[in-house]
């Protein structure tokens, strides 16, 4: 089970920001959808999604710290094709919109 949930986890690190489907990534590597999602959450204590996310995160708290990449660049960098969407997702996990972010970053 480990094996599978490390292969998941750098899959996971190298695809972030691409279309991910944890159904389908389960799917082609002979699980079935429940028993991954299950076992992801008992050794790596969130969901698949949620560690996508935070990769995600993460990756787009990096872009505005270190780039002048506008909002758009930088939610189409971590996987997101809607700016709107990744802003509130962004502010959801983080408490300030991308924008804010980067001005407290930057000061």
């Amino acid at each position: 089970m480990i094996n599978e949930i490390e292969r998941a986890l750098h899959y996971f690190k190298q695809n972030f920001n691409k279309d991910i489907s944890v159904q389908s990534y389960a799917k082609e590597h002979l699980m079935t959808p429940d028993w991954f999602i299950k076992s992801f959450k008992k050794i790596v204590k969130v969901t698949p999604m949620k560690y996508i996310l935070s990769l995600r995160i993460s990756a787009a708290k990096e872009y505005l710290e270190k780039t002048n990449k506008n909002i758009t660049e930088i939610s189409n960098s971590v996987g997101y094709d809607n700016p709107l969407y990744f802003s509130r997702v962004f502010k959801k996990y983080t408490s300030l919109s991308p924008t804010e972010y980067k001005k407290t970053v930057k000061n």
